[in-house]
């Protein structure tokens, strides 16, 4: 028993170190080999991970891209500068009427999509831009039009219960997602918040004329007529900067990039990160997932051919779910895929003929998202059911990313962003200070009570309820859990609910000492009786916060589904450290002597001889 109980100890301490270390490194980044990779870099105390109302984030704003495009490709070289400016002055017709709502975006080599506000058919600027468009830049070998249509209430629906799922699937991020007016979707994402550029200025031509500009003074200046706000500029040579900002829009990347150019001079570089990038990618925009069929030319697969599978092709509307797992036969994760009715059949035939030896060193299934390249796995088996398998060695994030983009499918409305900005916290440093004071002082609150009432055995619940807050934390950190002020409330008053179970023990433990049990003997028995009433409302509020999950899944309730994981997770805590810290603690304090000296654990003040306290009690059938 005693080595039981010894070992117990040991494992105690190893998590208690493990969980201190995880709070005391700030930025945890964790890579083994063949084990998922484990990344935290929480913004808040300890590192832990900030809501919007404590921190504040990033702001996007989508609207839906309705309008007439176009898609050109010129069989020659043509300028993305030369072919905006070209447009911006094109007017068609008696009125000189203009391309409205103009943008224009690179697409390949020479080949361009151009978008304006919707125009009819009949419209002379439809009408007459091919043949304006030859007249300036010559032969073009590819031009479609065609409208997107403004969307119904029904569709920007189906957007945001797509975006929802793609930037919080676990219910854990807390993000603000919503409808603004008819077209639009706000999305604010906590923590994600400031960019950083990178400029590097290109050497001078010596033969051509360099304007002489004091860059100390014109970067700032143009940084801050451009649309930075709040940046701090590191000088890392006389060529080389680094600008650390607030998040800035595509717009205002724009105007610096041509102001830079035309007062200070050629630029070689110009990248533009920010805190929000992954979620903008996760998002998407017009978010078209296909299942391609690939046909490599060469071993390596750098070039290749992809055929469209199936009529009408392949895409996510025919995928039911994907889903990360653990990989059950080998190591790291997967993402399991599950195709509908339609989606089955034409899978099946696809992977029936890519499957064989000879088709396996040169055909693939290429899954594509927004004309970019997800992954291109080879078919290993025909598969008849529609249920498959991704591997790859892929880490937990990885495979949840992948799984994340592949189910969301494709968004039924096409969307463009307009906006990208910070936004400030909801509530505000102050609103976070004075709720670790007001935690810290019902944890000291309750610990006084308990040791004053309770002694030893309180000194025990004390120490308990410590290791209580420091795990629970360490696990809101580790998964991570998105704390806003109501987790962090709740994990206040969980606190005072996790002594609970302690309280019960003890009480129990008071009547067996009461009977005349020695201190071992009460531990137990008590133990064993209060176990019941423990583990009954335990569970009961472990199914309270089930429902909660299943419901809040469904229903879209991030805030409802992140509580009660926040107390699902409490919970747990609270059991471990009641039936098993204080158990073990209890126990050896018996064995190291405390055992006579009954008196340190009960608040009655109970006069027992040392004879007494070694006879073994009366049964119970003699009270």
């Amino acid at each position: 028993m005693r080595s039981r109980s010894i070992r117990l100890s040991i494992s105690i301490i190893l998590i208690l170190g493990i969980a201190i270390a995880a709070l005391g490194f700030k930025d945890i980044n964790i890579d083994i080999p063949g084990f998922p990779r484990v990344e935290r870099d929480g913004t808040g105390p300890l590192g832990l991970k900030l809501g919007l109302d404590l921190r504040g984030g990033g702001h996007l704003v989508y609207q839906a891209d309705t309008g007439t495009k176009f898609d050109v490709t010129f069989a020659d070289d043509v300028a993305f500068n030369d072919l905006l400016t070209m447009l911006q002055d094109l007017r068609f017709g008696d009125d000189d009427a203009e391309l409205e709502g103009l943008l224009v975006g690179p697409t390949g080599v020479n080949r361009y999509l151009i978008r304006t506000d919707i125009m009819a058919s009949d419209d002379v600027r439809r009408t007459g831009l091919n043949a304006a468009l030859a007249e300036e830049f010559g032969l073009i070998s590819l031009f479609q039009d065609s409208i997107i249509e403004q969307p119904t209430m029904e569709q920007m629906q189906g957007v945001l219960d797509n975006i929802t799922g793609r930037v919080n699937r676990f219910g854990t991020e807390e993000p603000i997602i919503q409808i603004f007016g008819e077209d639009r979707i706000i999305v604010q994402l906590p923590g994600a918040s400031g960019s950083v550029t990178d400029i590097l200025l290109a050497d001078p031509d010596p033969d051509a004329p360099f304007p002489e500009v004091d860059i100390a003074t014109a970067l700032p200046r143009i940084l801050a007529e451009s649309g930075y706000e709040e940046f701090d500029i590191e000088t890392r040579s006389d060529r080389e900067f680094k600008i650390q900002s607030n998040n800035v829009d595509a717009e205002a990347q724009r105007r610096a990039l041509t102001s830079i150019i035309t007062e200070i001079g050629q630029v070689a570089a110009f990248e533009v990160t920010s805190g929000i990038d992954e979620a903008k990618a996760l998002i998407g925009q017009t978010a078209r997932l296909e299942f391609k069929e690939r046909t490599c030319e060469n071993a390596a697969c750098t070039t290749f051919t992809d055929a469209d599978v199936g009529n009408p092709p392949l895409s996510g509307d025919d995928l039911s779910r994907a889903e990360a797992s653990a990989n059950h036969v080998g190591i790291g994760w997967v993402v399991n895929l599950q195709f509908n009715g339609r989606g089955s059949d034409i899978f099946s035939e696809l992977t029936r003929r890519i499957s064989t030896t000879e088709a396996q060193s040169t055909k693939r299934i290429a899954i594509i998202m927004d004309d970019r390249e997800l992954l291109a796995p080879v078919s290993r088996a025909w598969i008849r059911d529609g249920r498959t398998q991704i591997s790859g060695n892929f880490n937990r994030e990885e495979a949840r990313t992948l799984a994340i983009q592949i189910e969301s499918g494709r968004l039924p409305v096409p969307l463009r962003l307009i906006q990208e900005s910070d936004v400030d916290a909801l509530l505000g440093s102050e609103s976070l200070k004075n709720s670790l004071i007001a935690g810290l002082v019902g944890l000291g609150l309750v610990l006084i009570f308990v040791v004053i009432y309770y002694r030893m055995a309180g000194v025990v619940a004390a120490f308990s309820l410590v290791f209580y807050a420091v795990i629970v934390l360490a696990v809101f950190k580790m998964i991570p859990i998105t704390l806003e002020l109501a987790h962090i409330g709740g994990f206040i008053l969980s606190i005072g609910m996790a002594v609970d179970a302690n309280i019960l023990i003890f009480e129990r433990m008071k009547e067996e000492v009461r009977i005349g049990r020695t201190l071992a003997s009460s531990m137990e028995v008590g133990f064993s009786r209060a176990w019941p009433a423990i583990r009954d409302s335990n569970i009961s509020t472990m199914i309270t916060c089930l429902v909660l999950l299943w419901f809040g899944d469904r229903l879209g309730g991030g805030l409802v589904t992140g509580v009660a994981i926040s107390l699902l997770i409490g919970v747990a805590v609270s059991m471990f450290t009641a039936v098993v810290v204080s158990r073990n603690l209890l126990q050896l304090m018996a064995w190291v002597g405390l055992g006579g000296r009954i008196n340190l654990f009960t608040p009655e003040n109970l006069q027992r001889t040392s004879l007494e306290a070694t006879q073994a009690p009366a049964l119970r059938g003699e009270r």
